[in-house]
């Protein structure tokens, strides 16, 4: 068994998996990635790449930079800062977000004060998110770290992540709602939003946006909000008055988000009753509420290797990354238009899974699957069931039964099954 060094390095352990995985194609031309990943992680003792860099992480230079940031120890990171300086722009986390984010995301004021000292850009934006580290601090509603991240010249709006929120929607439109944070962004020029006016429960900020703009009642949030609307956002929020108001301003009670539902439908029991009351009169059906809806169902497909089972959806069948966990990444998730798919290497799921998806034009897609190289276990085929289906198959075996309506009478061929 070969030793690690005291203070092992990643991305060398990266480039000899890569420098192992050309050793392995010479024998095997098929030879993945995370073959080389595991054996190498097993020359030093650990049972998967996953134990390795969890180790690496926890004693690296770069591991203890992240965990003296994570756990506010101002002092330590002052150390391995000064002794390692180039280390200010390393990215750590469950998010990779650089240090100036995790120290504000944890509320660690010294941490903030030490990395802002040394020059760290108040207005870096992080990876996933697009957010800078004023998003975080307000999302944690860290008002000392708001005030602080202001006066350096952080940008109050923040106008440009990913949620579309701002950083007055961080700190009042997710599950937590940060008033005092809210407040001064507000009093320090912040323009105000419609969500954050509902969040609020601000009546006054919510006429005077839409005199201003009618438009904002039509107003919707982002994909990762599912697109909803302000009337939406305030039977989410439990904003009664909220909501009889924004009835009177003309908002649209049939309006739907992208996965279909109404106001109405976002009601549930521990919704004020008065909100449901206020929806029917403005002529919502009853019947859209329901006291416990389920809401999405989404797949989770067992993969040998997260970052290539992503490229392999979005380069071959037109999927989006949506986001992935973890450095190296063992789980993730993609998206094509309503369709999502978890993706999780080593745990859950199983082999040979199989999902049927319902789209337009089932040939078309064939088109473009042939020409991106797609794995086609059978082309576009009429079934007795009244669908045209190709059948197509990802890097681990799963199956995507991808049907349209079809275009004639069954063509008298079984639908394909066979594995391998």
């Amino acid at each position: 068994m070969t030793t690690l060094p005291a203070q092992p390095d990643l991305d060398w352990l990266k480039k000899t998996a890569k420098q192992r995985l050309k050793a392995l194609r010479a024998g095997n031309p098929d030879a993945k990635l995370h073959e080389a990943q595991l054996a190498l992680a097993r020359d030093y003792g650990f049972a998967s790449w996953r134990a390795l860099k969890a180790h690496v992480d926890k004693v690296s230079i770069d591991g203890q930079i992240i965990a003296a940031t994570v756990n506010g120890k101002a002092s330590e990171l002052e150390r391995l800062l000064a002794e390692h300086p180039a280390k200010i722009a390393i990215t750590g986390g469950q998010w990779s977000m650089p240090l100036l984010h995790l120290a504000a995301q944890g509320g660690h004021l010294d941490c903030v004060n030490l990395l802002l000292r040394l020059g760290f850009d108040v207005n870096r934006r992080d990876k996933f998110d697009k957010a800078y580290a004023l998003h975080w601090a307000a999302s944690g509603g860290h008002l000392d770290v708001v005030k602080r991240l202001i006066a350096v010249g952080g940008d109050v709006d923040g106008e440009g992540d990913d949620h579309e929120m701002n950083v007055i929607g961080w700190a009042t439109s997710f599950q937590r709602i940060n008033r005092d944070v809210a407040d001064y962004l507000l009093a320090h020029g912040a323009r105000p939003t419609i969500f954050a006016a509902i969040a609020l429960d601000r009546a006054d900020l919510l006429r005077s946006l839409v005199a201003k703009d009618r438009r904002v009642l039509g107003q919707q949030m982002s994909r990762f909000e599912n697109r909803r609307m302000p009337l939406h956002f305030a039977v989410c929020k439990n904003r009664p008055e909220m909501v009889d108001l924004l009835l009177e301003l003309g908002a649209d009670p049939h309006a739907k988000d992208d996965r279909g539902r109404t106001p109405l439908n976002h009601a549930s029991a521990k919704t004020d009753r008065r909100i449901a009351d206020y929806l029917v009169k403005a002529g919502a059906h009853p019947t859209e509420q329901s006291e416990n809806r389920f809401d999405s169902a989404v797949p989770i497909l067992n993969v040998k290797n997260v970052p290539a089972a992503i490229a392999y959806y979005v380069d071959k069948l037109g999927f989006h990354k949506e986001w992935d966990w973890g450095t190296p990444p063992t789980f993730g998730c993609v998206f094509r238009d309503s369709v999502r798919i978890f993706l999780c290497e080593g745990a859950q799921g199983a082999s040979g899974t199989w999902i049927s998806i319902f789209i337009n034009d089932v040939d078309a897609l064939h088109d473009d699957y042939k020409k991106s190289g797609a794995i086609i276990r059978q082309a576009p085929t009429n079934f007795p069931w009244g669908l045209r289906e190709m059948n197509v198959e990802d890097l681990d075996g799963h199956r995507l039964r991808l049907g349209s309506e079809a275009t004639g009478a069954a063509d008298g061929t079984a639908l394909e099954e066979s594995s391998g």
